[in-house]
């Protein structure tokens, strides 16, 4: 079984949880006052965190990656006095209910900036930070390690080598309770499916598989001759795979604003022995989720 899921926006609903504030506009304001500010921003994540988990529920809708930003500026200076797992625990368990309840799957995607293999010392620093911020509101919310951050490998630094083995080294540095929920994604200039599969199966960790990536870079191999190899780095857990069509052949980088079925259907029929959880990458949101399921579904019909 394949199930669908999108990227931090609903287009169906302009109460999503990604709202925010800036560091400009804080600093206008006093300690209390910032305080407030970011209290405020994160009251109505949750808010619209909740209404947006309820409006996936009921479009049968179990895989949602959420927002980096969720919990505004917890990486930054500026929120170091303010314990916002402490004061929104209640928050954070109530969401995490209703997640288990309804069999839902979160996920999130640290940001560009969050780079492991960098050699800059300040960057692995603020990298660790965030992945750790990032960890501490799956663990909050009380979610299993179905509930995965997903990072790139990183940059090439004029030797891929050296490059793959400073992740290792630096992948020793995070804290357990990052490594349990730290996957590796192969990416579209650098670090192809070959290189990531073999960094994961070295850590013991999940890969999770690009194909529009893989298209975009690689070494001449058929992705579908190596799906037992990723479905195994997954172990127990859920595998976990990333899907897109290019935006044109001149923009075959860019995600498309939908999905084209024949790609899509072609790609689940590699899968269609495996339970495999799909994220869509793209501009559409859960409006492509939606129109590729309903398009898939017709076309089942008809065959």
């Amino acid at each position: 079984m394949i199930r669908l899921g999108y990227a931090c926006i609903s287009m169906a609903t302009p109460n999503n949880p990604n709202k925010k504030t800036t560091i400009a506009q804080l600093n206008k304001l006093d300690k209390a006052g910032q305080l407030k500010k970011l209290r405020q921003v994160l009251q109505t994540n949750f808010f619209n965190l909740m209404d947006l988990l309820e409006y996936n529920a009921k479009h049968q809708i179990f895989l949602y990656r959420l927002p980096s930003e969720f919990v505004p500026f917890a990486t930054h200076e500026i929120t170091k006095e303010w314990d916002w797992a402490k004061e929104f625990a209640w928050d954070f368990q109530k969401a995490g209910d209703y997640i288990r309840k309804t069999g839902m799957r979160l996920t999130s995607h640290p940001g560009h900036y969050s780079i492991l293999n960098t050699p800059k010392p300040n960057v692995l620093e603020a990298t660790i930070k965030d992945f750790d911020y990032h960890a501490k509101v799956f663990d909050l919310m009380g979610l299993d390690h179905n509930s995965v951050l997903v990072t790139h490998v990183g940059g090439l630094y004029d030797d891929k080598e050296a490059s793959l083995e400073r992740f290792s080294a630096h992948f020793a540095l995070l804290p357990e309770y990052v490594k349990a929920r730290l996957v590796v994604e192969n990416d579209d200039t650098s670090f192809t499916m070959v290189d990531v599969l073999g960094l994961c199966e070295k850590l013991g960790i999940p890969m999770v598989l690009d194909v529009h990536h893989h298209h975009c870079v690689n070494n001449g191999e058929n992705w579908v001759d190596y799906i037992p190899r990723v479905i195994k780095t997954w172990g127990e857990r859920t595998p976990k795979m990333h899907f897109s069509s290019p935006k044109s052949e001149s923009e075959f980088r860019s995600h498309a604003d939908e999905i084209v079925l024949d790609d899509f259907e072609r790609f689940a029929t590699a899968l269609a022995n495996y339970d495999i959880d799909v994220m869509l990458e793209c501009k559409k949101k859960d409006e492509a989720l939606l129109n590729l399921r309903k398009k898939w579904a017709d076309a089942s019909v008809r065959s």
